[in-house]
């Protein structure tokens, strides 16, 4: 369990990284992105500074006794999850290729990340 969370915290960093180095490339190539609205800097850089902190509680939370951390750290991509899904009925259940990158970049990683993070916190985890 802890693997994948260190690997869903690589892809959170490189997101992270790539919305604040190329914040513009970043709203141009993710699928979907473009269509909620003008692009915005300071949005898509203070977006990649929560990946960051995210992924530096993740990669926290999978020490000893640090899962609380780990839980803390998966709120915001869970809220950012329940956001997406909200839109996607909104848009009428559409399965299309941004239903596709919502599911595979936003979904999973969330709901993944939570549900490790509450087992985890269940069997007292203690290595």
């Amino acid at each position: 369990m802890r693997r994948i969370i260190k690997i869903l915290a690589v892809i959170y960093v490189l997101n992270g990284l790539y919305m604040l180095i190329m914040p513009f490339a970043w709203y141009e190539n993710t699928p979907g992105v473009s269509m909620l609205g003008p692009y915005n800097t300071h949005f898509v850089r203070d977006v990649g500074l929560v990946y960051l902190i995210s992924a530096a509680g993740m990669f926290w939370g999978v020490r000893p006794r640090q899962v609380n951390v780990l839980i803390f750290a998966s709120i915001w991509p869970a809220l950012h999850a329940i956001y997406h899904f909200w839109m996607w009925i909104g848009r009428d259940f559409a399965l299309d290729q941004v239903a596709l990158v919502n599911l595979i970049g936003i979904q999973i990683p969330a709901w993944l990340t939570l549900i490790i993070a509450m087992r985890m916190r269940r069997s007292n985890w203690l290595p």
